[in-house]
């Protein structure tokens, strides 16, 4: 896996753990579409949808769990991360555009454009500079950051996250 697809998993774990999404070790399925549009008056900052989970084993003998989502973030709203989540989180930004600010240096990959259709090379962003996830973009973040994600925009900003947490690890056993 690339450096940059594995900063993307970490990015969308973070923003799962800010804005409430659990990590859950039995799969679910999704209970229906979402709605288009909010209600009339009513104002939604930012949401997280969890559409599918599960665990895996991984480097046996540990397990993972793994979280699939949709976070939305309206106009003008921020997300705290939580330096204390263990998760890695990828995030792809589908629509609008998403500011981050984190306390760790960052890979991001930028998305192919009609002008460009293939994606250019990975960035690396220093810890603790702001930078811009643009639709199409993605970058990957580690666990136990701290930092947030806002939306400046005018319109909803959508992102699509993958979450991984290492639940368990075993001890090795000694070989007789």
């Amino acid at each position: 896996m690339r450096w940059s697809s594995q900063v993307a998993v970490l990015i969308m774990v973070a923003l799962a753990a800010a804005t409430g999404g659990t990590l859950s070790p039995t799969a679910h399925a999704q209970d229906a579409t979402p709605a288009s549009e909010q209600a009339a008056g009513t104002r939604d900052t930012g949401t997280f949808r969890e559409l599918a989970s599960g665990s895996i084993e991984v480097l046996a003998p540990g397990t993972a769990n793994l979280g699939f989502g949709r976070v939305t973030l309206a106009p003008d709203a921020s997300v705290a991360f939580d330096p204390n989540n263990s998760s890695a989180v990828l995030v792809y930004i589908a629509t609008g555009t998403v500011k981050f600010n984190v306390d760790a240096e960052m890979t991001v990959s930028r998305g192919g454009s009609t002008a460009t259709p293939t994606p250019a090379e990975p960035e690396s962003v220093a810890a603790n500079t702001e930078f811009t996830l643009h639709e199409g973009d993605s970058a990957m973040f580690p666990p136990a950051i701290a930092g947030e994600a806002r939306n400046d925009g005018h319109k909803e900003a959508v992102a699509w996250i993958v979450t991984v947490a290492n639940v368990t690890g075993a001890a090795a056993t000694p070989t007789p």
